[in-house]
């Protein structure tokens, strides 16, 4: 609703604040970045048990440390990367808003419509190739 529905042009109580895309938040990026890595770890541990931390010692030993950092930065970059884009676009159209409420906002309106159904399908991804990845990092 926060993308579809140009909220800045409706007069709401000043209460109640402004309506946003939710993503606007960067908790709830981040709860989604998180279930992204629980899904994870929740695939490994269902497809290997124990055995699957050991691929975190894979190619070699001592690169424990950036293979566990590697897995820690994932959420991290998912939630930053989802809020970046869709907050940007939000700081966007309500400047221009308030520049030019008719017709300037428009294709900017348009082209964050765009924007934030590439970043729904940039985080589907990465999700699907996260997954695709904890499920054959043993086979090999």
């Amino acid at each position: 609703m926060g993308a579809i529905v140009p909220w800045s042009l409706l007069e709401l109580p000043p209460a109640s604040g402004e309506l946003s895309a939710p993503t606007n938040d960067i908790n709830l990026t981040a709860c989604l970045a998180l279930i992204t890595s629980h899904a994870t770890f929740y695939t490994g541990f269902s497809e290997f048990g124990w055995l699957y931390p050991m691929k975190y010692f894979r190619p070699v030993a001592y690169l424990v440390p950036l293979n566990l950092l590697e897995e820690f930065s994932k959420p991290l970059s998912l939630s930053f990367r989802l809020l970046g884009n869709i907050l940007a676009d939000e700081l966007t159209l309500a400047v221009l808003y308030g520049l030019v409420p008719i017709a300037i906002p428009i294709p900017v309106f348009l082209l964050g419509l765009f924007t934030s159904g590439i970043q729904a399908l940039v985080f589907a991804t990465l999700t699907g190739a996260y997954l695709g990845e904890t499920i054959e990092c043993l086979l090999e």
